[in-house]
Order: structure tokens, then sequence, then C-alpha cells
């Protein structure tokens, strides 16, 4: 592309954060632009987030309060603060189907990380799985700066925090005074400005099937835009001759009878695109598109059922969408 214009050209820097892979697209604001300079900055930020926000590091924040015993309150820091307080308000939003003390009852379905030896060869008691409930309603900030929990249980953010480690990184690469850019964690993307062939970046929804690798259901153009993707692909459970999924509804505590293969969500930004995408796995169809016809967020979906898959969307996505594609 240098050699065909005058503008500058699109550069590429990655790097490993959160258990996956960070991939940073920009244009070179200046021909002198340090790239290494910004990879590390990048890199500085997601520490402090993984200092912050990792279940699996022992000195972290969130391993901290939730060692804690219910009735300490804690000093925490920004990311902290705003993960409790984005989570709240996805949480009140859908009625309870995102909510980041999910993984109780994750692990009790024998769901969570690590596998459990053995398999569950029958249903959990009603007892255990109403003592597992989620319950972040049992999580408060009584100051700035302060959080503390009313009863006995564990924080994960593992459903929002790639989303938000994505917006912080975005912030990072605008502060080098980049203007065209994508960023990419995990699937999670922010996308600023216009991409190299000059117009809006086009990002592919894939079909969410290993077998089929590859294929596009519907491709979106996206400038200043969030967009996250939540879904599972065959992912069950069978206990005395029924199949039970590994989306598990904080609300009732059991698992969703019939979830989305796949969520993709566009919103403000990508941390609540990704806990959007998370709720929408747990809410009906019905129940879903009314939820993003009310909060005014772009929502595309796909549904197997019997062996025939089908796709939703709802009428936000219609503008994004690139002129070509559309759903099938």
């Amino acid at each position: 592309m240098a050699g065909c214009s005058r503008e500058m050209p699109f550069q590429q820097i990655e790097g490993a954060t959160m258990g996956t892979r960070y991939h940073i697209r920009f244009q070179l604001p200046v021909s002198s632009f340090d790239a290494v300079a910004l990879q590390t900055a990048v890199d500085a930020r997601l520490e402090a987030l993984n200092a912050s926000l990792s279940t699996y590091r022992s000195d972290s924040l969130i391993t901290v309060f939730n060692d804690a015993l219910p009735g300490q309150v804690m000093l925490v820091d920004i990311d902290f603060q705003n993960m409790v307080r984005m989570s709240r308000h996805v949480h009140l939003a859908s009625g309870g189907a995102f909510d980041p003390t999910v993984g109780d009852l994750v692990n009790l379905w024998g769901f969570g990380w690590p596998k459990p030896e053995q398999p569950l060869i029958r249903m959990p008691e009603p007892a255990a799985i109403k003592a597992a409930k989620a319950r972040f309603d049992a999580v408060e900030q009584p100051a700035p700066g302060q959080v503390v929990k009313r009863l006995p249980l564990r924080l994960d953010f593992s459903a929002i925090a790639k989303g938000y480690g994505v917006d912080m990184i975005a912030q990072v690469v605008r502060a080098h005074g980049v203007a065209n850019f994508i960023v990419e964690i995990g699937g999670e993307v922010a996308t600023r400005g216009r991409g190299p062939s000059g117009g809006p970046w086009r990002i592919g929804i894939e079909e969410p099937d290993p077998t089929r690798t590859g294929r596009v259901l519907a491709r979106l153009e996206l400038s200043d835009a969030s967009l996250a993707t939540s879904g599972h692909y065959r992912n069950f459970l069978e206990i005395e001759g029924r199949r039970y999924s590994h989306v598990i509804d904080p609300v009732s505590g059991y698992p969703v009878p019939d979830p989305p293969l796949s969520v993709s969500v566009l919103a403000s930004n990508v941390a609540l695109a990704d806990a959007w995408a998370t709720a929408f796995m747990v809410l009906d169809e019905s129940r879903g598109l009314a939820l993003a016809e009310e909060n005014q967020l772009a929502v595309y979906w796909v549904f197997e059922r019997d062996g025939v898959r089908r796709t939703q969307q709802s009428s936000y996505l219609q503008p994004y969408l690139a002129p070509e594609a559309g759903a099938h």
C-alpha cells in the first residue's frame, strides 16, 4: 500500500494475554513512530489489568477479594471498580442473566475448570443448586474505591474482562496518536477510524462450527465500533440419558435447555458487548430480542434445532451489514 499511496502504511503488533493473544493493526501516524514503545505501553496496561482481575494469580486483587471473609471491606483499583459497575449494569438490565458470581454453579454442574476427574452421573441436589446460586446482589460498593461482599462468594469477570482489556488497549493506542486501528483479544474487537482499504474495517461473523472453519455468515463494516461474540458448539453433559448444555442460567441455577450456538453484539464499548453476549446466551430468543431492541443493541444470533441452523438479528444490526452480505 505504501508504494501506491502517500499515506503511511499499516503495521501489526501482537502478544500474549488473558490465556490468549492480542492483535493490534494500526496505521503509522508518522514515519518515525515508535512501535516498540507502543507495545511496551500496551503490555504494561495489560499487566496492570491481570494484577487486578486475573483469577489465575494468587496475588491479584480479585483473588484477595475472593479469599476475604464476608463483611471485610477491600480497597480496589479503578479497573476492579469498573468491572463491578459495568457488570451490575448488565446484570440488572438482563434480569440477572449476566452474573459474575456464577462460577460455583458452573463447577457444581461439572463445567468448571479444572474439569472433574469423573463426569456427573446424576443431577445435583436442588438444595446444592440453591446454595450455589449466583448472588451478585451481595457485592456492594459502599464508597469509591471500596468493595465488600455480604455473603460467601467468588467473583469471576472472565465474561467481561477480555472486552474491557480491548477497550483499555484502544485507549493506549489512541493516546499514542494513532487514529486508524483495530484491537482484538480472543475474538473481541474494537475498531477506530478506517482500515487499509480506506473505508470501514470489515469483520466477518463466522459459522460457530469447527468443521466449517472460515465460513462467514455475515460481514460487518465497522468504524469506531465495539464487537464481542459468545458461543459454544455441542458442549453438553449427559445425565441419565438427558443432555444438559454448559450454559448455566444464574437465575434458575440450571443449564439453559437450548442455547444459541453463538451471539455477536455491538455496543458502546467492548466490555458491555462482551457481557451482553454472555447474557444473550442465557436468555430465550423472544426475551433476548426484546432486550436488544430496548437497549438499542446490534445483535446477531445463530441457532440450531434438530440439525437445522438459522440466524436472527436485531434491527440495530442493519446499518453495520456490508452491502453484499446479510443474515442468511
